[in-house]
């Protein structure tokens, strides 16, 4: 072959071609693991089965361990909720910031933009696979009330009581 320039465009067809195979198997993968991950109602179940296999808990340490997780992971999903509900408001706000430095066509788009990336999470949302007998889609809850600037459920060191 005395024509080099061939032999290199083989080559980068094949490192493109990989490039763009391994794009679409790494999407396809991602979104089975983000359908197939538990909700958080699901959390404390499966890990005290885990913790019980592994450790090869007896009945009576299993009975005494539920109400810890289940109280731990009652607090997780509280905080979970409330970054969820801080994380919306903050969203809330850039928009509305970013809103007033723009024109009206600008703002025109950025709010068909915007209305258009809520829907694609709506719809992406609504795909994820759901349990059975789950409470899908789950009720909007209301923002969990806790002290400012700190999330619910916050524990406060033992020597020291709250808002100290």
């Amino acid at each position: 072959m005395n024509k080099p320039w061939k032999l290199i465009l083989v080559l980068v067809g094949i490192f493109a071609a990989g490039v763009v195979t391994g794009a679409f198997v790494t999407l396809r993968v991602g979104r089975e693991m983000m359908a197939k991950r538990a909700i958080p109602e699901q959390w404390a179940p499966q890990r005290l089965k885990q913790l019980a296999g592994r450790l090869d808990l007896q009945p009576e340490q299993v009975e005494q361990l539920r109400p810890i997780m289940r109280r731990n992971m009652e607090e997780l999903n509280r905080l979970r909720t409330y970054s969820l509900t801080e994380t919306r408001s903050v969203f809330e706000r850039l928009e509305r910031e970013i809103s007033e430095k723009l024109t009206p066509e600008q703002r025109a788009k950025f709010e068909q933009m915007n209305r258009e990336m809520r829907e694609r999470t709506k719809k992406y949302n609504d795909r994820r696979a759901r349990p059975p007998g789950s409470d899908w889609p789950r009720p909007e809850r209301e923002r969990p009330m806790g002290e400012p600037g700190k999330p619910p459920g916050q524990r406060h060191p033992p020597d020291k009581p709250p808002g100290n």
